[in-house]
């Protein structure tokens, strides 16, 4: 029920609004509660009663018009404010709206202008409540996003496998708060650690539940000492098991043997990952592996390669966020920009590679907006 306050000492007011209450409770159940003076109001108010809506006088000389809510010392008071004036004034209503009133009305009012100002404005009130709500809806919604964003970023890969002769760092940059690409890297025995990457379609919310989805199935098979293949076509198994629409993974899953340098390695539909050194030779592509992507087909067979790491080469795998980047003309960062890159920067230890490049890519592109996740992994031998 709308409950409205009526600030005014002028013996007429209350008889009209009565007279007109009649009327208006056949429409609509509304609640009037009236003071004749700023101490009448202010104790009403202080009160902590709510209301909806205030009418106010803004030509009686005991009634301090907009003025008499400034005088609140234990509450604020968020509702619209319509003037009431016996005459036309326009200077006072001027100064009356100026103060914050929405609307006002000249006595004697009909029942006709009451009943339409007082409409109006209840919608007025009912828009700014949902406009409230929804920002509040919105701010806690967006407090919960920040959470589970700064929770993906703490579920990469912190710190990596502390093994002799090996350098390592990835990271992941989501285009929006929350990413659909990851990246990995784990023991998964005495002799041989776990690398993979992977970009899962779409963006956002979905994309990033779906990555952690398929980041924990991985793990979970590799880190029992699973094969590259098998264990992607196992992950793959239970993601089609799934059934969701629209939703799909490409990943590289291989492992190293940090002593001797070889990489065994399964591709599911993700681009190749580079070979560079760090005497800025032209890099590799590591091609081989192959697979179609993960979570659409369930009965597919993922084959796996091989190739040696030689000391002073670094195996650099991406996202297409690297490579499909564009500027402001529309041209892409490229294979190509990223091959130049990976060679001027190959000297580099792992996290200031990764750094160089996505650097390279943000120079190049600026000041166009980012519309995909970037993600890269270095691992280098040494």
């Amino acid at each position: 029920m709308p409950r409205t306050l009526v600030i005014d000492d002028d013996p007429q007011t209350e008889p009209l609004f009565r007279k007109h209450l009649s009327r208006l409770r056949a429409q609509r159940q509304d609640e009037f509660i009236f003071a004749n003076s700023d101490k009448e109001a202010l104790e009403i108010l202080e009160a902590g009663t709510e209301f909806d809506i205030a009418l106010v006088a803004i030509d009686r000389q005991d009634i301090s018009g907009m003025g008499v809510f400034q005088q609140l010392k234990n509450r604020s008071l968020r509702v619209p404010r319509i003037a009431l004036t016996s005459g036309e004034n326009l200077t006072l209503i001027r100064r009356a709206m100026n103060d914050g009133a929405t609307d006002f009305l000249t006595k004697p009012f009909s029942f006709a202008d009451f009943i339409m100002t007082l409409n109006r404005v209840t919608r007025e009130v009912e828009q700014r409540r949902r406009n409230w709500r929804e920002r509040a809806e919105f701010s806690a919604l967006r407090r919960e996003i920040d959470i589970a964003g700064d929770i993906q970023q703490k579920i990469l890969p912190q710190q990596y496998p502390d093994r002799p002769g090996l350098d390592i760092h990835g990271g992941m940059r989501p285009a929006k708060l929350m990413g659909g690409d990851f990246f990995d890297v784990f023991d998964v025995d005495d002799d041989h650690i776990g690398f993979v990457i992977a970009d899962v379609s779409g963006k956002g919310v979905p994309a990033a539940f779906f990555m952690a989805v398929a980041q924990t199935l991985l793990r979970s098979i590799a880190t029992g000492g699973t094969g590259p293949a098998e264990s992607l076509a196992y992950v793959n198994r239970l993601l089609c098991g799934y059934h969701i629409p629209g939703m799909f993974v490409s990943v590289i899953y291989g492992t190293l043997n940090p002593s001797t340098g070889e990489i065994c390695y399964a591709n599911g539909g993700h681009q190749p990952p580079y070979v560079g050194n760090e005497i800025g030779d032209q890099p590799r592509l590591l091609e081989g592996g192959g697979g179609t992507v993960l979570g659409i087909l369930e009965d597919v067979e993922y084959s796996e390669d091989t190739a040696v790491l030689a000391p002073g080469e670094f195996i650099y795998l991406y996202t297409d966020g690297i490579t499909e980047a564009f500027n402001t003309d529309r041209v892409q960062f490229s294979e190509d920009r990223l091959e130049l890159s990976l060679a001027r920067h190959g000297g580099q230890d792992a996290k200031s590679l990764v750094d160089a490049v996505v650097s390279d890519v943000e120079a190049f592109s600026a000041p166009a907006e980012q519309h995909d996740d970037m993600t890269s992994l270095t691992v280098r031998r040494i």
